[in-house]
């Protein structure tokens, strides 16, 4: 969900970067300095928040083996394997 958030900020701030460097006011055509540097700054912002969603998450593993299930039978007088069941942990 979050993931989904960012990506759709991080798109709208770029166009919205992109729109006000293309289209500067009348007055302040000669001086895009401004511009650049917020492109810059939104850009290195974006490919943090980019990059930190995308790193691999640590899973630990699970380790699981076959359990035999044990029941007294009385007529072999003794334990009997009727089954196996899987344990996790």
């Amino acid at each position: 969900m979050f993931k989904k958030f960012a990506i759709a900020a991080v798109t709208t701030a770029t166009l919205a970067t992109a729109a006000v460097s293309l289209a500067p006011s009348q007055a302040h055509a000669g001086n895009r300095a401004g511009a650049v540097a917020a492109g810059a700054i939104i850009g290195l912002a974006a490919g943090a928040i980019i990059a930190s969603q995308a790193q691999p998450r640590y899973y630990a593993p699970v380790r699981c083996r076959n359990q035999a299930v044990r029941r007294w039978n009385p007529y072999q007088r003794r334990y009997v394997v009727v089954g196996y069941r899987q344990v996790c942990y």
